[in-house]
């Protein structure tokens, strides 16, 4: 499994730096309005992924502590539920008395 990881890895190198040299002309990017600023284009790209990835990021952040939760409250089910199981190891079985079985004597008819 590390082995796909990475080659996946390896290959969005890759293709990072593939674009990165296919690129290298210069825009112009307004980050206020009227003060552009020129940048090559691959800085650019990258930016917005950045920029993207922070916002997954944040999109994602509340499901995480969702699952952080119930994860959590999960394993103190567990280990409350190994303790009982302990504690029901632990109790010494009650003896019970022993049943005599009652015979009944058929009746004798004499006639």
């Amino acid at each position: 499994m590390k082995i796909i990881y990475t080659v996946i890895k390896l290959f969005i190198l890759l293709i990072f730096l593939l674009l990165a040299i296919s690129n290298t002309q210069t825009v112009q990017f307004f980050y206020l309005p009227g003060q552009p600023v020129e940048l090559p284009l691959i800085v650019v790209l990258f930016g917005a992924f950045l920029i993207g990835s922070v916002f997954g990021l944040f999109a994602l952040f509340g499901r995480l502590l969702v699952l952080r939760g119930e994860n959590n409250r999960l394993r103190s089910e567990v280990k409350k539920s190994v303790r009982l199981t302990e504690q029901d190891l632990t109790v010494a079985p009650v003896p019970s008395q022993p049943t005599v079985p009652s015979t009944v004597m058929p009746s004798e008819n004499k006639e």
